[in-house]
């Protein structure tokens, strides 16, 4: 038996140990030999199943990602194509590329989130695997996504990492071997991507490892080249800055901003901004009133006024940046002279209680809904006009409701909606009366659909609310942007002034769509089953818990409520199967549907539903032949599992 073959069976029986829910011991080596690789005579590497993959599996696992398909998602509306990294990184790949051009390997680059940004080299049979696992660029590679593999597991682990056939966590990459080390900002230390090699599982070499390390190499000599002189001071001022002081410091340029490790972990997500904006304001003075040093006061989203500093950095008539620091109320604390009777002080004010990682009654754990929860919390407790921003289902009525019953439990919470009031002095009447309570908060639905002359009356209705932050209701606008799914009522002809969004709403909080952040949905699934569940125990398997994971979900968290709630109906005690979901829920497919594409979608799932996946006798049932359902199933990206014998 060859070396490689029985290599290759421990790791996948160890896969199966892990995909089981069993911690693999046996297949890691004891001793010296534990942290190594084992190498055939032809210095092919045939690792052992080691704790970095193993560890990797177990957060493929906790993600639900798919151990026996591939779901790649795409997402290259959201990549930089003229970011910093690609134009450093281009040269570099080129002269790879040539390298590899009698080579069966190819060279990728990816973003700090992932996603592929170009691929170089390779012969035809490695091109042909990338595309058949859509290995190319505006695809992400996430580990949450796609399991192990060179490139997300490289940028989780923040190291160079290899992962060699059976030790993908995805049967369809198995065939490849790869290896990817993260790419640095050589400044301020930050991943900036990920340089991977991939090849044949065949034709692995020891030598993918010192490729890619070369190429990150020479890709972060050349980011560095890139910054100009007067962004290199800046970053440098920024460096001695940290090291010399304690607390929150933040560096704003013309180009970047940054901010240190207390920053990020004392201040809220708004209070960076308010910050961030004193320094962008300084910068912006006019060269004959521009101070080098500027003292404000700043009320954090906690609570207390702090004292913040911003300092010019470079000559004032041509400054390369600016740095803000705060002084934390600890740090202000002033004791006594000896021997002097301090003053009797009044009882010290409370500080509000910090703010939540998730605000109570909402589900979820993806950071970006845990970021949009202390957003919206943070601008109620400091009652800032904000506009919410997202498509349509995707929770930003819950959140604000959420952030209102958690600041102010008690008051009034008044919803406008723009689409079923249509005159707009009603619109008018019923905002300024909701405008009268002091302690409530009001909410403008459909935000979207206000026309130039409600746009323009509503300016002047809420300026009060602007002028006179931190009193009077908190006023809340919610803004349906277009999406995959179910639109809202269109918008009137002709352009929107944007004013109504700049003057009155200075605080704006996007909330991602369900289909980015699908590692919320193991957490709103039993909430949502909860509520339609009418007192009984409905709860939702693995299996059908992973095909929910799977599913776009182009209407967003009121989509899956209303599957969740269809599934449900009539059940007071089950567990959900994959077969009690909608038909929908087993599709892929990237485009929208035709009525009759739907229903015909919908028929071939059941279909294959009602005979445990046996694609043949579906067909037979269906009375078509068995390439027009193999066809089919490739085209509405159909994802029923056939049934596994026990």
């Amino acid at each position: 038996m060859d070396f490689r073959d029985a290599s290759d069976r421990a790791v996948m029986r160890a896969r199966e140990r892990a995909l089981s829910g069993a911690r693999d011991t046996a297949a890691a080596p004891r001793g010296p030999q534990r942290r190594g690789t084992v190498t055939a005579a032809s210095g092919v590497p045939h690792p052992q199943t080691r704790d970095r993959i193993l560890t990797s599996w177990e957060r493929c696992r906790r993600h639900a990602v798919d151990a026996d398909r591939l779901h790649v998602p795409h997402l290259e509306q959201h990549i930089d194509w003229d970011s910093r990294l690609l134009a450093a990184a281009a040269p570099v790949l080129d002269r790879v590329g040539e390298l590899l051009a009698d080579c069966t390997a190819s060279v990728v680059l990816a973003d700090a989130a992932a996603r592929v940004l170009t691929c170089r080299g390779g012969d035809p049979a490695v091109v042909r695997l990338m595309d058949r696992v859509h290995l190319a660029p505006g695809f992400s590679y996430a580990e949450e996504a796609v399991g192990t593999n060179g490139i997300g597991t490289a940028l989780a682990e923040r190291r160079l990492s290899t992962v060699f056939g059976p030790e993908h966590f995805a049967e369809p990459l198995q065939r490849a071997a790869c290896a990817g080390i993260p790419v640095r900002n050589p400044l301020t230390g930050r991943q900036e991507g990920v340089v991977n090699l991939t090849c044949l599982r065949q034709d692995a070499s020891p030598l993918m490892a010192a490729v890619v390390r070369r190429a990150a190499a020479d890709i972060e000599e050349r980011l560095l080249d890139r910054y100009s002189g007067g962004e290199r001071a800046a970053l440098d001022a920024f460096l001695a800055a940290v090291r010399r002081t304690s607390g929150p410091v933040v560096l704003v340029t013309p180009t970047l901003r940054t901010a240190n490790t207390d920053a990020v972990s004392l201040l809220e997500p708004q209070d960076l901004r308010q910050l961030g904006a004193l320094a962008a304001d300084l910068l912006a003075a006019p060269p004959g009133s521009r101070r080098r040093r500027v003292d404000a006061s700043l009320r954090l989203a906690s609570g207390p006024d702090v004292r913040a500093r911003c300092t010019l950095i470079g000559p004032p008539d041509r400054p390369v940046g600016c740095l803000a620091g705060v002084t934390m109320p600890e740090a202000r604390t002033a004791t006594a002279a000896p021997g002097r009777t301090s003053a009797p002080q009044a009882p010290a004010h409370r500080p509000p209680a910090a703010l939540p990682a998730l605000l109570p009654g909402l589900a979820g754990s993806s950071p970006s809904w845990r970021s949009a929860s202390r957003d919206v919390a943070s601008a109620c407790r400091q009652r800032l006009p904000t506009r919410v921003v997202g498509e349509a289902g995707v929770g930003k009525l819950a959140l604000v409701r959420a952030a209102h019953h958690w600041v102010r439990p008690g008051a009034a919470l008044r919803v406008l909606d723009l689409a079923t009031i249509q005159r707009t002095p009603h619109v008018l009447a019923r905002t300024e009366e909701a405008l009268r309570d002091e302690d409530g908060t009001v909410v403008l639905r459909h935000l979207e659909l206000a026309g130039r002359e409600l746009t323009h009356r509503l300016e002047a209705l809420l300026a009060g609310a602007r002028r006179n932050r931190g009193a009077g209701p908190w006023v809340v606008g919610l803004h349906t942007v277009p999406g995959p799914g179910p639109v809202v009522p269109a918008a009137p002809a002709g352009p929107v002034p944007p004013a109504l969004d700049s003057a009155v709403f200075p605080c704006t909080v996007a909330v991602a769509p369900l289909r980015y952040r699908p590692e919320d949905i193991r957490e709103l699934v039993p909430a949502l089953l909860a509520r339609h569940g009418r007192g009984g125990t409905v709860s939702c398997t693995p299996a059908a818990l992973q095909v929910l994971t799977r599913f776009d979900w182009p209407g967003n968290v009121r989509h899956l409520s209303q599957v969740l709630q269809q599934a449900a109906r009539g059940r007071r005690q089950a567990d959900l199967q994959p077969h009690d979901l909608a038909p929908e829920c087993h599709s892929t497919c990237r485009r929208t549907l035709t009525p009759w594409e739907a229903a015909e979608r919908d028929t071939i799932v059941r279909a294959l539903h009602d005979t445990a996946g046996n694609r043949e006798a579906a067909a037979r049932q269906l009375g078509i032949s068995r390439a027009t359902i193999y066809r089919k199933i490739r085209l509405y990206g159909v994802t029923v599992a056939p049934a596994r014998a026990r």
